[in-house]
């Protein structure tokens, strides 16, 4: 036998055996509606893969897919790590925390997944130094966070609150075409020019949960603090809906930085703002908010990408392209021929599909953006698929296995949000105290804006501060392996753990459970 015939057979027995061990592998259940899977691929290639049941009743009840955000907030002055976190450490964040999918507040998220998110902002382009916050927009726990590029070629994947998830395309959310608003209780209204961002003069700054533990605004200017109805959902242009209601619980003039807690939100004006907020708000009247997206699709892709259905949008990211559309590749560069590690979403009418792709190894040389798509479709099934940030980004977290792909800095890359798919668990509650009771702290104890570590510290009380439980709807919910309670003391009033109280005697009430 020649050579080049041995050669010949050798590389086909080798490429018969890596397409075998590909076929061989099966999908693990996590838990029910959710399963795990490795590939092995010609390349080499390693894939990592996990997708989520979305066809039947029952599973889009129940799971769910949501944003995480670094470090838990997009105000990133003196964080850690200039604001970034890695997958791992979002997942501990947010694991066990509340949300509001279908639409009920007090769910809690069992994380089966999460992978890295968007690329990162930078203050000045090409290369001025990160802010730590995503390039492109964000919705988490159905609130408008952050805003997407307008007219960007491209936004986001979005999953909504009734388990439908869609790619979205080139949009307007907050501009001249599709303003969101401000419906005061007069029915007068106000286009709302900024949400999450550094307030400046004569500005209007909607500010949410997700900014920080308070809008860290200067002395100066108007803010209104308004217990909302439910998260600030997006809606459709045209729609004369309104995302959430607010009550106005309080009316702050010229002294700044409010708190926001988990079920609230501020508008800071100032200059002809802060004068407009003034005339137009009193404490018990509502404020009404209308967070409209308009989706305009891609006209000119091929095939052409419709227009999205925004409609109570749950959990949304900022995506890089997206190169699957209706089983057909599209929105590839010229040339696709680096081979990198990837990170992608896909979907199709029964999954959900989280993608890792390692890269820049011997074990997993990458793939193309056209490989990824072509995987996706060709592999997975998948009809629709996006990437994400990729390269020493990319990294793949699961439930009972930590991180599984090898990512390609040696070691996670800390970095500035993520998705994960999550097992919606129902409200649990604990009746140990009643609202007006007497309380003291037993130590020191952080009192947060939420219940659930995810929300960021408020300030801390000492051990032995007296203070009573202010009646809320969701005291003592379970949330991050404990329950909480709206705890006051003067005129603070935060979110603290049970474990943390007794009652004022001195004695700790019995635990009785509702599940």
């Amino acid at each position: 036998m020649s050579k080049n015939r041995f050669m010949c057979g050798w590389l086909m027995l080798a490429a018969m055996v890596v397409l075998s061990r590909a076929a061989c592998a099966q999908w693990e259940t996590i838990q029910p509606g959710f399963e795990y899977r490795k590939f092995t691929l010609s390349g080499p290639v390693e894939a990592f893969v996990v997708r989520m049941d979305v066809s039947n009743t029952t599973a889009q009840q129940n799971n769910a897919i949501d944003s995480m955000i670094a470090q838990g907030q997009f105000y990133k002055t003196g964080l850690p790590n200039g604001g970034r976190e890695t997958v791992s450490s979002m997942v501990n964040r947010y694991n066990d925390s509340v949300g509001y999918y279908w639409q009920t507040w007090g769910m809690r998220n069992r994380i089966l997944c999460a992978i890295n998110g968007d690329y990162w902002e930078r203050e000045t382009y090409p290369s001025g130094p990160y802010t730590g916050r995503p390039e492109s927009g964000q919705v988490q726990g159905g609130w408008f966070c952050r805003r997407y590029d307008e007219f960007s070629g491209g936004s986001g994947f979005l999953y909504s609150v009734w388990g439908v998830p869609a790619i979205g395309g080139d949009v307007v959310n907050g501009g001249g075409a599709a303003p969101q608003k401000v419906i005061f209780a007069d029915s007068s209204e106000v286009n709302l020019p900024k949400v999450n961002l550094e307030r400046g003069s004569d500005d209007l700054v909607l500010y949410t949960p997700q900014w920080a533990n308070s809008t860290k605004t200067a002395s100066g200017g108007v803010e209104v603090v308004m217990r909302v109805n439910r998260p600030a959902l997006p809606l459709p242009h045209g729609t004369t809906s309104d995302s959430c209601v607010g009550t106005i619980l309080e009316v702050r003039n010229g002294t700044g930085d409010a708190p926001i807690p988990f079920d609230c939100a501020v508008l800071s004006g100032t200059g002809s703002y802060a004068a407009t907020l003034l005339s137009k708000c009193m404490v018990g009247q509502t404020i009404r908010l209308r967070m409209i997206v308009r989706d305009y699709g891609f006209s000119g892709r091929t095939p052409v990408h419709p227009p999205q259905d925004w409609t109570k949008a749950y959990g949304s990211i900022g995506v890089d392209r997206e190169m699957l559309i209706a089983s057909q590749i599209t929105n590839l560069p010229s040339p696709d021929a680096t081979r990198d590690p990837r990170t992608g979403v896909a979907f199709n009418s029964s999954y959900v599909f989280f993608v890792v792709v390692d890269g820049r190894r011997s074990g997993s040389i990458g793939m193309t953006f056209g490989e990824l798509g072509l995987f996706m479709r060709d592999t997975l099934g998948a009809t629709h698929g996006c990437s994400l940030d990729g390269g020493g980004s990319s990294a793949m977290w699961v439930e009972g296995r930590g991180i599984v792909n090898v990512p390609s800095d040696g070691s996670e890359r800390a970095t500035v949000n993520g998705l994960m798919m999550v097992a919606a668990q129902p409200l649990s509650k604990t009746l140990t105290f009643s609202g007006g009771a007497p309380v003291k702290t037993i130590a020191s104890t952080p009192v947060r804006t939420g219940p659930g570590l995810n929300y960021p510290v408020l300030t801390t009380a000492g051990a032995n501060q007296a203070g009573t439980i202010t009646s809320h709807s969701m005291n003592g919910a379970r949330a991050s392996g404990q329950n909480w309670w709206l705890f006051s003391y003067g005129s603070t009033s935060g979110w603290v753990t049970e474990s943390s109280l007794q009652s004022n005697a001195g004695v700790s009430p019995a635990e009785f459970y509702l599940n």
